[in-house]
């Protein structure tokens, strides 16, 4: 009986002194004196820069140094690239809606438009977000055991929307610029501090950098390869608004020139800040202990920026490749390489398990016409439905009841159509988006006031 009690007396001391000793270790890592223990998997990073398109990254050969950190991130051994991935939807919530699921846009149904097209007065906007029966990223990592975090920049990635189920530490911004590449960095090493268990789960960790989205900041003057200049916000509302009178055209040329050219600078400068934030949040989480050698990172974009192709300024409710062509930049993955065209909603499988889908699901893109920002512009935007399809360097498009097929080996910039008919499986595509644009929705209010924060909805 005394040997029982003996050895049940060291068994509680045991327990006891591990629990203290476990307690303070906890106290001394959230007091950032000591740094985490690896213990069990290592982490997954998921990065997306909103709004960078593909031609405006050095790393895809761009004139400009915008990008070094996606470079080296892309050079180093066992490391995957691609400069002609596309991006599964126009904006923000479809794009990460198909991110999350692996599902395409006309699958998850989580995008926003509004209306009849010809009557751009007293519209309401549908609204559809990523519903709860859907199973997430977030919610298949949590389910794995990892510890789900979401720091976004955008606004757009909120439970309002439908992104943010499945993630249990994080911030979402609530209206742009509150969370830029600095503040954003800080939030993720708070939360890895003072929310994440150090000896628990290991870390699958969502950001949205948003510094390439407007508004833009202005530049310094000291800035190494860019001039001064003032900082760029476009007012749908706001009566002689550039962004308002470049889309109605009443400016002359030297103005749209001059125009044109702020807003290149500005926008490259915001590619160049969300470069340094990539780099930033993936040192700081190497640093701090969740991200090891077989660490997995995937970085992309959601969607790119006009700059006044097509005589078009700003982004989203178009399938032209300067909306719809990304890159992708991934380390720690079991792939080798990755195909070309790539289609956006493979990243879903390349984040959850480092493969791709099989099979490989076609390359498109949908997009559905937005008519209040249509109103604001005379029409002369935003009032596009579409659907493009990429095979090898051909594309297909559907736009406005017209067909397009560009050869992009000798036509980059879209400028000239082939002749052609659309067969079988294109048309199908044709149908589905033409059936999305007469289904019924609802305006939803939460909704709403995300959107309006982020600037979508005037």
């Amino acid at each position: 009986m005394r040997k029982l009690l003996y050895v049940g007396a060291c068994a509680l001391m045991l327990i006891a002194t591990g629990t203290i000793a476990g307690a303070l270790y906890l106290r001394s890592y959230r007091a950032g004196s000591v740094q985490r223990v690896p213990v069990g998997r290592d982490g997954v990073i998921f990065i997306v820069t909103d709004n960078v398109r593909a031609d405006h990254t050095s790393l895809c050969d761009y004139s400009r140094p915008t990008t070094p950190a996606l470079t080296a991130l892309a050079a180093a051994p066992g490391a995957v690239s691609t400069c002609r991935a596309y991006a599964p939807g126009s904006w923000t919530l479809p794009s990460h809606a198909s991110y999350f699921t692996g599902f395409a846009v006309v699958q998850h149904l989580a995008h926003e438009y509004g209306g009849a097209v010809e009557d751009h007065s007293g519209t309401r906007i549908i609204s559809r977000t990523l519903k709860k029966h859907e199973i997430t990223l977030a919610e298949t990592f949590a389910a794995r055991g990892y510890q789900t975090t979401l720091v976004s920049a955008n606004p757009v990635l909120s439970a309002s929307m439908g992104l943010a189920q499945g993630y249990r530490y994080g911030k979402v911004a609530k209206t742009f610029g509150e969370l830029d590449a600095p503040e954003l960095v800080d939030e993720v090493k708070r939360v890895l501090r003072e929310d994440l268990d150090p000896m628990g789960g290991p870390l699958f960790l969502t950001v949205n950098l948003a510094d390439a989205h407007t508004p833009w900041k202005a530049i310094p003057a000291d800035h190494d390869w860019l001039p001064r200049r003032k900082r760029v916000r476009y007012d749908a509302e706001k009566g002689g608004d550039n962004w308002k009178m470049y889309l109605q055209k009443q400016m002359s040329e030297p103005e749209r020139t001059s125009f044109l050219s702020h807003v290149t600078d500005v926008y490259d400068y915001g590619i160049e800040r969300a470069d340094v934030g990539v780099a930033a949040v993936i040192a700081t989480v190497r640093e701090a202990g969740w991200c090891r050698d077989d660490c997995r990172i995937v970085v992309t974009s959601d969607h790119g920026e006009f700059i006044g192709e097509h005589r078009l300024i700003d982004h989203g409710f178009y399938t032209w490749e300067e909306n719809a062509n990304v890159f992708v930049v991934a380390q720690g993955v079991e792939v080798t390489s990755l195909p070309e065209p790539f289609p956006g909603v493979a990243l879903h499988d390349l984040v959850l398990n480092g493969r791709l889908p099989d099979p490989l699901p076609s390359v498109e893109a949908w997009a559905w016409p937005h008519v209040r920002r249509a109103g604001h512009c005379g029409g002369n935007a935003f009032s596009s439905m579409s659907v493009a399809r990429w095979t090898g360097l051909i594309k297909e498009m559907w736009l406005d009841g017209d067909y397009y097929r560009f050869d992009l080996a000798t036509d980059p910039h879209e400028l000239g159509a082939a002749g052609g008919v659309p067969d079988a499986g294109f048309s199908g595509l044709k149908a589905l988006l033409e059936l999305q644009s007469t289904r019924e929705g609802v305006e939803d209010a939460r909704m709403m006031e995300t959107l309006e924060a982020a600037g979508y909805v005037e």
